[in-house]
């Protein structure tokens, strides 16, 4: 296997991934890759290097966040590059790790050693014929938006808060729940019909996992051409806490609040402006969360070659 490029973020996880540098570096030498170490200072120093690196190193490894991913393949998909993606999940969530069962060092780097790459689709967003972002994880509107940005906004009050990311995403699912924000209404288009009416939460996923590991999605799958939607319509604080955390995967769509849906692309409008989230990313502009009326939501089938 030739050299390939390390593409380390410090900051992910809130800064715990720093912590990790040295038992990264030790997995790495152990499994006896070779490799050069490039080190990013803040996120549009990570998408330098990667146009940097791109072109001299056939594999490139992103090891941070979900966040981290994005960053990164989305850099890759601008330059329209060939590389191959290897990940290393130092995150706070790690949810598409998680999908390729690369969620500890030792399994990431084993997977890097070996080498064995494959193509997998990713999801997309677009703005009309803009596409705004690629994503390998879940883009997702209403409530998940909210508690990001709530937790966002704990972590920079006090940063040792980040520890207690599940507590604090429990607090602003009730602070968002007893907003005006949610439920939103939208109109849902596939191909084969329409959903509309009054939704607490709508996800629409590459992946069958969602924050932080919770399988959102268990018939989705990276090969298939098609996104995965799960949406939970107008219910109760309690009701939506029970579907989230005691409600098996697989009977998920049992639930009257829930509707399941797969299909290669969604449309989704409002008559009220809705923000959206992307692994973890809230899409923003000078600072503010972008306001959307209309957004499609895409499969794009083998779009990217990754190591798992």
């Amino acid at each position: 296997m030739e050299k390939i490029a390390i593409l380390f973020n410090p900051s992910a996880g809130k800064g715990r991934a720093g912590q990790k540098r040295r038992a990264l570096q030790k997995c790495l030498k152990e499994e006896g890759i070779a490799c050069d170490w490039f080190e990013s200072r803040h996120e549009d120093d990570l998408r330098d290097l990667v146009k940097v690196t791109a072109a001299d190193y056939p594999t490139l490894v992103a090891a941070g966040g979900d966040t981290t991913l994005l960053i990164v393949i989305n850099e890759l998909m601008r330059l329209k590059s060939a590389n191959t993606l290897g990940m290393i999940g130092l995150g706070s969530c790690n949810d598409v790790v998680k999908e390729f069962e690369l969620h500890s060092l030792k399994k990431a780097c084993q997977a890097i050693r070996r080498n064995r790459s494959r193509q997998i689709d990713l999801g997309m967003v677009r703005e009309g014929r803009k596409i705004l972002r690629y994503y390998p994880g879940q883009a997702s509107i209403g409530l998940a938006v909210l508690i990001n940005q709530y937790v966002e906004r704990v972590v920079r009050r006090s940063p040792r808060l980040g520890k207690y990311q599940t507590l604090s995403g429990i607090r602003g699912g009730w602070q968002a729940f007893r907003s005006a924000e949610v439920p939103i209404k939208l109109d849902v288009e596939f191909e084969k019909g329409r959903v509309s009416g009054e939704f607490m939460l709508a996800v629409f996923n590459n992946i069958r996992y969602y924050a932080a590991g919770k399988m959102a999605s268990p018939r989705a799958r990276t090969d298939d051409g098609l996104l995965d939607a799960f949406l939970v319509k107008k219910c109760s604080f309690s009701r939506l806490a029970y579907i989230t955390f005691l409600t098996p995967p697989a009977a998920y769509a049992d639930k009257k609040e829930a509707v399941s849906i797969q299909a290669p692309k969604f449309v989704v409008s409002s008559d009220k402006p809705f923000a959206v989230q992307i692994d973890g990313e809230v899409l923003s502009e000078e600072g503010r969360s972008r306001q959307f009326r209309k957004l499609e939501f895409a499969s794009a089938p083998r779009a990217l070659k990754i190591i798992s």
